[in-house]
C-alpha cells in the first residue's frame, strides 16, 4: 500500500473513531433528487445523449469535521453491442453508477478572516457502467473552509488533493494514472433560491495522454415548500454540467443541462 494511501487510511479510521460517545452534530440533510437532460458525451452509440438519473445525497457537519456522499444512477437509450470485427450483435440499454464519499476532519479552526476552519480531506469515488468501465479511486488532501464577506453564501471551501486513480476499460487497460485536484464548493440562498454547486480541475496526470479537466457543475433551486405547504423541502431547477476534456480526453467537452426535482428527508 502506497504511504499516502495509508494515511488516508488511518485518518479515516481515527476520525471515526474519535470521541464517538461525545460527538455534536451541527448540521445534516440527506434528500433525493430525480434528473433528466441531454447533451453527455461518451455515451455509446451517440455522439451527445440523454440520460435520467437518480440521486441519494447525504451531508452532515460535525464537531470533528463533515461529511458528504452520494450515489448517483444514470439510465440511457439502447447502443449496439458488436464483436471483434465490428458487427453488431445486439443492443443494451445503458447502465451506470456513480459514487462519492467525502469525509473530512477539522485541524484547526479560526474565528476571523478568511479562513474559517483548516481539515484534512479525503474522497472515495468509484463507478460501473454497462460498456466494462470501473474506477475506484482515492483522492487525499488538505482544505479550507471559507468565510466569503457575500450576503446570502451557505458554505464555501477549497481543497487540493492528490488522487490515486484506478479507472480501467472492459479489457482491464487501465486509462488514467494519478493527478493533483483542485475542488471548489460554494452554496448561496435568498428568497427560497438556492445556487450550489463544486469546481473540479484535474491537472498533472502521470500519463502524457491524460488531458487537464475542468469539471464544472451547478444547480440552481427553488423551494416551493412554503407555496405547497408541506413538511420537508422540495426544490425544481436545473443542473448544469460543464466539462472540458471529459475524463481527461483530448476536446471532448460536456455541455449539459438536466432538469431537476429535490426532496429533502
Amino acid at each position: 500500500m502506497k504511504p499516502l494511501v495509508a494515511a488516508a487510511v488511518t485518518i479515516i479510521a481515527l476520525g471515526t473513531m474519535t470521541t464517538a460517545a461525545q460527538a455534536k452534530t451541527l448540521f445534516k440533510d440527506t434528500s433525493i433528487t430525480a434528473l433528466y437532460g441531454g447533451g453527455f458525451k461518451m455515451v455509446p452509440n451517440n455522439e451527445t445523449a440523454s440520460l435520467t438519473t437518480m440521486t441519494l445525497e447525504h451531508a452532515s457537519t460535525h464537531d470533528w469535521g463533515g461529511i458528504f456522499a452520494f450515489v448517483d444512477r444514470h439510465q440511457g437509450d439502447e447502443y449496439d453491442l458488436k464483436d471483434a470485427s465490428g458487427n453488431v450483435t445486439g443492443s443494451k440499454n445503458y447502465r451506470e453508477t456513480f459514487g462519492k464519499v467525502s469525509p473530512k476532519f477539522k485541524v484547526a479552526k479560526f474565528n476571523d478572516g478568511l479562513i474559517k476552519q483548516v481539515n484534512l480531506a479525503s474522497v472515495y469515488e468509484f463507478s460501473s457502467n454497462s460498456t466494462g468501465f470501473g474506477q475506484d479511486n482515492l483522492w487525499v488532501g488538505v482544505g479550507a473552509d471559507l468565510n466569503l464577506p457575500v450576503p446570502g453564501i451557505k458554505y464555501a471551501s477549497a481543497t487540493l488533493y492528490h488522487a490515486f486513480n484506478n479507472a480501467e476499460r472492459a479489457d482491464g487497460k487501465k486509462t488514467k494514472g494519478d493527478d493533483q485536484k483542485i475542488t471548489l464548493t460554494s452554496a448561496w440562498e435568498r428568497d427560497n433560491l438556492l445556487i450550489d454547486g463544486y469546481v473540479d480541475f484535474a491537472f498533472n496526470n502521470e500519463f502524457d495522454n491524460v488531458k487537464n479537466s475542468i469539471h464544472f457543475n451547478p444547480q440552481i433551486k427553488y423551494n416551493i415548500q412554503p407555496a405547497l405547504g408541506i413538511d420537508n423541502r422540495l426544490e425544481v431547477g436545473v443542473e448544469y454540467d460543464y466539462w472540458k476534456n471529459k475524463f481527461g480526453v483530448n476536446d471532448v467537452d460536456q455541455n449539459a443541462v438536466a432538469a431537476l426535482v429535490k426532496y429533502h428527508f
